[in-house]
């Protein structure tokens, strides 16, 4: 599955990795549910700064000042990328593909 990152001076911040707590300033400041910004973290240009100078804080970065070719240009802030998790589980653990198979005991 893919998810949202934010590209910022020091690295990717995948949205999905940022505190709840981001979450819930990101929702005061721009009046958008929490949800509506992962999937789509630049719809407005408030929430497109608000998003980024979050990511940016988050991974300690200075934000730079954005412009609308850096959202939608050849490297934009905002993009897809897979998402980290793991692909196979046991009994709802993540499991190593590397590891062998196991029965019950």
């Amino acid at each position: 599955m893919a998810t949202f990152a934010v590209n910022t001076p020091k690295g990717q911040v995948r949205l999905m990795d940022l505190p709840l707590d981001s979450f819930a300033i990101i929702e005061e400041e721009t009046g958008q549910r929490w949800v509506d910004v992962i999937v789509a973290p630049a719809a407005s240009a408030k929430g497109a700064l608000v998003v980024y100078r979050i990511a940016c804080e988050h991974i300690g970065a200075t934000p730079e000042k954005l412009t609308p070719q850096m959202l939608v240009g050849d490297s934009p802030i905002f993009e897809m990328v897979e998402d980290d998790l793991p692909e196979v589980y046991e009994g709802g653990v993540p499991k190593s593909e590397d590891d062998p198979e196991t029965t019950g005991s």
